[in-house]
């Protein structure tokens, strides 16, 4: 056998949501219902698919590594300087870069848990050591975190709103702990659902990012944006990070028709605005479904709820499935009785509550 590092022993294989194509095969079904995977139900804007198509003429020449045209495009829409962002083949690629140029075996990383489970793995994956402390009352506990620091953690990942539970951290605690963590422990905010949070102490931390060398801020084009099939995320910090970050880039990591569906899209208001419309909607149609259920549903400022079922969840997940709804079943998550629901479309929610009554009904769970 050739020889590999020892790390690839530790990692585990990525846990996707199940895709419509597989659930239509397996059931035979005609129509299926995907509130799994925290895509944007409108799909992405016009503007980006006009595009996407008319990309495709120039689909024979490489794409210029350093993204000018989407560069320039953020930095105006997010008031941030060309210099301070890098740009990835989605934001887990960002996150593989951190890993890359600030972890090594000797040092660690700290999170809590549930969370996305791609801090972990990158982490792993440079034989540093991945170590994840309890959520408090379902938040990020910072006050852990802050004690758990010693001199070998280099990195704190924080989700923010998290997934899978869709809880915050506010402005005030967000800020109490960026100033209390050490000058040399980078910390990075994924704020991959931030577009959705609209409660007026959500910490959008752009603002921040020049107080704080140590400040990283990673954002996605996969949710609110509708450019989940694209893959591209970027990163937002002070230059001396940036550039560490673009020393591991790959030359051509983030390809032309992306590029230019995200330029798009970042010019298309209405179609953000409708889907925050339809979001903010839907979460209260699917809260409200989901109460008069009797099921326990977190608070929630993305586009997405977790909700308690019991230990029957995975009959229920099982069950929905065979009926043509696909969610996510949090037990890769080590929460097995919770399922999370990302907000649909008005008859996807309708549908959605219309089946776990059912289920209730005939004693799928109870």
């Amino acid at each position: 056998m050739i020889p590999y590092r020892s790390a690839l022993d530790s990692l585990h294989d990525y846990v996707p949501g199940k895709s419509i194509d597989e659930i239509r095969e397996r059931h035979g079904l005609a129509e299926v219902i995907k509130l799994a995977s925290n895509e944007n139900p409108l799909g992405p804007s016009p503007k980006a698919i006009e595009a996407l198509a008319q990309s495709a003429q120039n689909l024979h020449l490489y794409p210029r590594g350093e993204c000018p045209q989407l560069r320039t495009a953020l930095s105006h829409y997010l008031g941030i300087p060309e210099s301070r962002l890098v740009l990835g083949n989605g934001s887990d690629e960002i996150l593989a870069f951190i890993a890359m140029a600030f972890l090594e075996k000797g040092s660690k990383a700290l999170s809590c848990q549930p969370t996305f489970s791609v801090y972990e793995s990158v982490t792993l994956a440079m034989g540093a050591v991945f170590d994840a402390l309890p959520l408090r009352d379902w938040l990020f506990d910072l006050d852990a975190l802050l004690k758990a620091i010693t001199p070998e953690v280099r990195v704190i990942f924080i989700c923010n709103p998290n997934n899978p539970t869709g809880t915050w951290i506010d402005r005030a605690k967000m800020g109490q702990f960026l100033q209390k963590v050490p000058a040399d422990v980078l910390v990075v905010v994924d704020q991959a659902y931030c577009e959705y949070a609209e409660d007026a102490e959500y910490p959008d931390l752009r603002g921040e990012l020049s107080r704080f060398p140590n400040l990283l801020l990673i954002r996605t084009f996969s949710k609110i944006w509708g450019l989940a099939g694209m893959r591209i995320g970027y990163a937002m910090g002070q230059e001396e990070l940036i550039e560490k970050l673009w020393k591991v880039k790959p030359p051509f990591n983030v390809n032309l028709p992306a590029q230019a569906c995200a330029v798009a899209a970042l010019a298309d208001s209405r179609h953000y605005q409708e889907s925050l419309r339809v979001n903010r909607e839907g979460m209260i149609q699917l809260k409200e479904g989901l109460k008069s259920l009797d099921l326990l549903v977190l608070p929630s400022q993305a586009n997405f709820l977790a909700v308690r079922v019991g230990p029957q969840c995975p009959e229920l997940v099982a069950w929905l499935e065979s009926h043509g709804m696909i969610v996510r079943s949090l037990r890769s998550f080590g929460l097995p009785d919770w399922l999370r629901v990302t907000v649909g479309l008005v008859d996807q929610n309708r549908r959605f509550l219309q089946l776990v009554n059912e289920a209730k009904i005939q004693r799928v769970f109870q």
